[in-house]
């Protein structure tokens, strides 16, 4: 017991500092939980709930006024707390494990919560907690959030400093917090716009695992995406026709190894294109891509394309392009950020390629032993009566064999593990995208046709607010490409590759799935279907509520593509153009730095003058500032609200002996705030007379109760 009461509680002897008050102790609590409320759904759940039940225990302790623990109980805590998280994330430092901790021990602090010190420590580590919410997500929603929240943490703050008072509602300390944010918005848009923008990167450990599409593609990898409505990128296209939805096939990954029910990059994939840029041409189409992070190395284009992304926000050597017509960051980087970025497409295939021995080989190669028989016997049966040089008709008699042989084509397929082909060739004959063109491809190689396998999205949805195409996870696709002889020579084979769709031929099942733009004079293989079981709105609610939220979806699109081109927009070239129009050389960056550093300097000089400026007193203020010190040293202190009449009446009834010449103080003070004519001259010396007189006489009347014994107040 002797312990347990040393961990919860202080010595009596100690000297405990006044806690805050309940009022604020509450406007606390509640401001630190919401901050928490973004990172919920990141926390695992033993912390979301201990925090939440801490709060709880400490809010029956506050509301009660009951004991706090000691310092050694909150270090025991904390202590525990530090090992739950190294056993929870294998590390206390990173994005995940840092705010989950920082989460916890803030809790804590609220046990130790007994001074003004305690209440600013707490708000400002909010101040971090809810920001820290921005390495998560970057949606304009969040932001704005972020800011409210630092709006009323600032409230608190205000509260703090200025006394814990009874009428400093949230109300009063919102508005004056509103103004300190007006105050500082001119100086964020100076900084915004003149601080030099930083070009590196910053190493951070976000721990994010990839989103979207992977880069090993095997029955399911797919399928799981076709619910997500979350967004992966966003078009704007800047020159040439633009495509129709169903033409759209956003190219990621070319996948050339097959192993174990599974396809892979390769090395072939990972190989710098020694092709020359594509010469100018009409039907060429560019495109602005704003795309979201998904912690992976590869970027999107329209197939196929014909250059490397330029961000103008990077160097130039941010990216590549690829052999396999893929571009990919650089310097195996991944893409933890969004964003935005220029590429140029070709609508013509090129029929001038050569197609290299390791990339035939690859383009044929399956694993030794895992084709099952009767796969390989399908396949020659497919290709009976046809030579080598007919890789067409072997393509069309293998889609064939899918139209009409009772494939049909299913999110949910249920195929999984490395021995699916077989089953799903002669048996279910049910399948996602990946389904077919995995089949599709290993059929093709069975017969020695080079085939590979393509990841990335088809279609998008159009905005006509912002004229930009949104593609969303929900529109990965799988497709084949399959190369095409047109010449043979010994040092290469001329050609190309034809993309072949498989899936845009099989019948669609009645499972909430939509086909349409049945066949393309242009492009037969290439048939978009929408991928996505109907939603809760597309089943029960009326057309006109789809619609208004649909409308709403949209305008809420396009003021966050207005805030993205805002921010994105604003980038080093731009401000080195800015620079240059100021007179600043091109590489303006130390000159910005100079003037902000300058700007800084003079406004910090302002504030501080600013702060330190004292208004005139007048003396017969001075002098009742005066009495209103003695008398709150006396036990008796002035409301924020009390006039001086009011005052000086309830110091009047507590000292009777006094009481004429103090109501007499409170006339004074009174007729010179108040008075229709300026203070008499002679009014400053009458009420430090009047001062005198009762300083004389309340220090004569502590003598005598001294004399007597019975000190303090005079009942």
């Amino acid at each position: 017991m002797a312990l347990w009461s040393a961990l919860l509680s202080r010595p009596a002897s100690a000297q405990m500092p006044a806690r805050p008050s309940l009022t604020l102790f509450s406007l606390l609590a509640g401001a630190f939980l919401l901050t928490l409320v973004p990172h919920v759904i990141q926390f695992p759940l033993w912390v979301t709930v201990g925090v939440v039940a801490g709060m709880a225990l400490r809010s029956v302790i506050e509301v009660y006024r009951l004991p706090l623990p000691s310092t050694t109980f909150c270090g025991i805590l904390a202590m525990i707390l530090f090992g739950c998280i190294w056993w929870q994330f294998g590390r206390i430092s990173g994005r995940d494990a840092g705010t989950a901790l920082t989460a916890g021990l803030l809790a804590i602090k609220f046990y130790e919560l007994r001074g003004r010190r305690d209440v600013a420590l707490i708000v400002f580590s909010s101040f971090f907690m809810v920001m820290s919410a921005l390495l998560y997500s970057q949606v304009l929603e969040l932001f704005i959030y972020c800011l409210i929240m630092m709006w009323v943490l600032t409230a608190l703050l205000l509260r703090v400093h200025t006394g814990d008072l009874f009428q400093d509602h949230l109300l009063r300390m919102l508005g004056q917090s509103g103004i300190i944010f007006l105050q500082a918005l001119p100086l964020a848009l100076f900084l915004f716009i003149f601080f030099p923008r930083y070009t590196g990167k910053l190493s951070i450990m976000l721990d994010d695992p990839s989103i979207g599409l992977t880069d090993t593609v095997s029955p399911g990898s797919i399928a799981k995406l076709s619910d997500n409505d979350s967004e992966a990128m966003d078009v704007l296209f800047t020159s040439g026709k633009t495509p129709s939805s169903e033409k759209m096939y956003w190219r990621a990954l070319v996948l050339w190894d097959y192993k174990n029910g599974a396809w892979t990059p390769g090395d072939l994939a990972t190989r710098a294109s020694p092709k020359p840029t594509a010469a100018y041409d009409p039907n060429q189409i560019g495109q602005e891509i704003t795309i979201r992070r998904h912690n992976q190395k590869w970027l999107f284009a329209l197939d196929v394309p014909v250059s490397k992304p330029i961000n103008t926000a990077e160097s130039q050597f941010w990216a590549v392009l690829l052999d396999g017509d893929t571009v990919q960051l650089a310097n195996d980087a991944k893409l933890d950020h969004i964003a935005r970025y220029t590429v140029l497409s070709s609508t013509i295939p090129r029929t001038d390629e050569v197609l290299s021995r390791d990339e035939r080989h690859g383009g044929k190669a399956l694993p030794d032993g895992q084709i099952d028989k009767g796969v390989q016997a399908l396949a020659d049966e497919l290709h009976q009566g046809l030579s080598d040089a007919q890789e067409m008709e072997y393509v069309y008699k293998v889609l064939y064999y899918f139209r009409h042989e009772g494939f049909t084509y299913n999110t949910a397929p249920g195929i999984q593990g490395p021995d699916w082909l077989p089953v799903f060739l002669f048996k279910t004959k049910t399948g996602f995208c990946e389904h077919f063109a995995s089949a599709f491809a290993i059929l093709m190689r069975c017969e020695q046709i080079p085939a590979r396998l393509v990841v990335g999205y088809q279609g998008g949805d159009f905005n006509p607010y912002t004229d930009k195409y949104v593609v969303t996870q929900s529109n990965a696709h799988a497709w084949d490409e399959v190369w095409i002889d047109t010449n043979k020579r010994p040092t290469g084979n001329m050609g190309h590759w034809m993309r072949v769709d498989p899936t845009a031929i099989v019948p669609v099942t009645e499972e909430g799935l939509f086909a349409n733009n049945p066949t393309s004079a242009t492009d037969p293989l290439a048939i978009q279907i929408a991928r996505h079981q109907p939603t809760f709105a597309e089943t029960y609610l009326p057309d006109w509520v789809r619609n208004s939220l649909k409308e709403v979806s949209l305008r809420r699109e396009q003021v966050e593509t207005d805030w993205d081109n805002l921010v994105f927009s604003y980038d080093p070239e731009a401000q080195n153009r800015l620079a240059q129009a100021l007179g600043f050389s091109r590489e303006g960056r130390f000159q910005l730095l100079l003037v902000c550093l300058v700007v800084g300097g003079v406004c910090l000089v302002v504030f501080q003058r600013w702060m330190a400026r004292k208004l005139p007193v007048s003396p017969v203020e001075s002098l009742y500032a005066a009495f209103c010190r003695k008398m709150a040293q006396r036990g008796i202190p002035r409301a924020s609200w009390e006039g001086p009449l009011a005052y000086t009446e309830r110091v009047a009834e507590a000292f009777p002996d006094d009481k004429p010449a103090i109501q007499r103080v409170g006339s004074l003070v009174a007729c010179a705030r108040y008075g229709p004519a300026p203070a008499d001259s002679a009014t400053p010396h009458e009420l430090k007379s009047l001062l005198t007189l009762i300083t004389a006489s309340q220090a004569a009347a502590t003598s005598r109760e001294r004399q007597n014994g019975n000190g303090g107040l005079p009942e």
